[in-house]
């Protein structure tokens, strides 16, 4: 990769990560969703918090996709266009448009929490955060694209392949949160079943492959 285009990649996924990170800070402190009471004083009481971190992410969406561009375009030069990359390409869009969509309920719930009932946000709540199950088998997709691309392929480095064989773990983790509303395996906070690990394997990964971008630029 050239340098001005290693520099606009790193870049990018430097501030991709710094954006998403908040969501790291807010969603283990969320009730889980077998609480709707607490659920709905919690985004009552902190509603400027979590439209503050509604926006960061959602500006974060931007600079990830400028970083999944430079990323693919590099997987092509170093394997003619691998099966595998548009597996990683495809997943990778799977994955963030499931995101939008609980960005975009979850606005909701903060929004307007004070003017609909508790089980009104819990339902708007429950539904932003269970979507982090059907996007766990993208987000696992991903990191096995990217785990084979770097640890049989050659085409990324073996730390980033090992960093996708634990992402693909976390993100597979996520599907428990079809079968839980409280505990472990719930999708709102899970320690497995929640969104949290997800999106910290995400923003790791980014975070990581960017830093080394950067070094290279």
């Amino acid at each position: 990769m050239r340098s001005a285009d290693s520099s606009v990649a790193a870049g990018a996924g430097l501030a991709a990560a710094l954006l998403w990170a908040p969501m790291g800070i807010v969603i283990p402190s969320l009730p889980d969703l077998s609480d709707a009471s607490g659920i709905s004083r919690f985004y009552a009481d902190h509603a400027g918090a979590m439209e503050a971190i509604l926006a960061s992410v959602s500006a974060g969406l931007g600079f990830v996709l400028v970083f999944l561009g430079n990323l693919v375009a590099r997987l092509q030069r170093a394997r003619a266009g691998s099966a595998w990359t548009w597996a990683l390409a495809g997943a990778a869009l799977m994955f963030l448009t499931a995101l939008c969509a609980a960005l975009g309920v979850d606005a909701a719930a903060v929004l307007l929490h004070d003017r609909v009932t508790p089980d009104t946000t819990w339902a708007l709540h429950a539904a932003a955060f269970l979507l982090a199950a059907p996007a766990a088998g993208a987000g696992t997709a991903f990191f096995v694209a990217a785990a084979v691309l770097a640890l049989r392929d050659g085409a990324l480095p073996a730390w980033a392949g090992w960093l996708a064989v634990l992402g693909a773990v976390i993100n597979a983790g996520a599907l428990g949160g079809f079968f839980a509303r409280g505990g472990a395996l719930n999708a709102g906070n899970g320690a497995v079943g929640g969104l949290a690990g997800p999106v910290a394997a995400w923003t790791v990964w980014i975070l990581a492959v960017s830093w080394v971008w950067y070094a290279e630029a």
